[in-house]
């Protein structure tokens, strides 16, 4: 097999089973895939400034799966009502997805830089 076969083969997108206190369910989390990856750091610079509105529910909504069928949880009509479910369930997922996708936030200013040196303390282990 060849470096290209073995590469474009392997099963390299990481994901992290994560439990919600607030919700009271595991989430399995992946990291995103280059192009999605893309797609959020787009929207987060989109017109000049952050849109955290709309970053942190897209964050979810692709690396979201149901840990016992591996199927995508959330679909992009499922925005605003993630938008008003709690902050810190919200946070605990984005953050995990960020961390598994090669990027973190430290605070919302740094969406997008490479911070993958940081560590941050996962909520499933509350």
């Amino acid at each position: 097999m060849s470096i290209r076969d073995q590469i474009l083969n392997s099963n390299d997108i990481p994901k992290k089973l994560v439990k919600v206190k607030e919700w009271n369910v595991e989430i399995e989390v992946r990291g995103m895939t280059g192009a999605e990856r893309t797609r959020i750091l787009d929207l987060a610079q989109g017109d000049g400034g952050m849109n955290l509105q709309m970053v942190y529910p897209e964050i979810v909504i692709s690396t979201a799966f149901d840990a016992e069928t591996g199927e995508k949880i959330f679909s992009p009509e499922d925005r605003t009502a993630l938008l008003s479910k709690s902050a810190n369930a919200l946070d605990s997922l984005a953050t995990v997805g960020m961390q598994l996708s090669g990027f973190l936030a430290e605070t919302s200013n740094d969406l997008g830089k490479d911070l993958s040196e940081t560590v941050i303390e996962d909520s499933s282990s509350n």
